[in-house]
């Protein structure tokens, strides 16, 4: 029995949320590789988040965030399809989850590591702590 990728939301929120981390953590390996040896080459290159479900999953993503830069830009528009209007949907509710686990910087705009990072990783600028009463 075969699974219709196109229409598996959940499987395809899943899909491009690990798309979205390994980018986002290969931009942060891709900066330590000019000065790094072979051996923490591999390490780092060994540290990038897995990819765990079939390539189908991944190549539908990665349409789905294409589509989603061309409805943004206003390329194409609706009607969509109902397995593109699944896609766009796990595509925004991913896309919210990458943006909660990783704010951007008030200043310099650069994607953090947790949205409870101290300091920004990029400019070093500190955060201002939020208290709970």
């Amino acid at each position: 029995m075969s699974i219709d990728v196109t229409r598996d939301g959940p499987g395809l929120r899943q899909a491009v949320s690990e798309l979205l981390e390994s980018s986002f953590a290969s931009s942060r390996v891709a900066r330590s590789l000019l000065d790094a040896d072979e051996d923490s080459q591999e390490r780092m290159f060994g540290s990038l988040p897995p990819l765990t479900l079939s390539p189908g999953y991944y190549k539908r993503a990665e349409f789905l965030l294409w589509l989603e830069k061309q409805k943004e830009i206003g390329v194409v528009t609706a009607p969509w399809a109902h397995s593109e209007a699944v896609g766009l949907l796990a595509v925004k509710e991913a896309r919210a989850q990458f943006e909660r686990c990783h704010p951007p910087c008030g200043i310099c705009s650069a994607l953090q590591d947790s949205p409870f990072a101290l300091s920004c990783c990029a400019c070093g600028t500190e955060f201002a702590l939020r208290r709970t009463a």
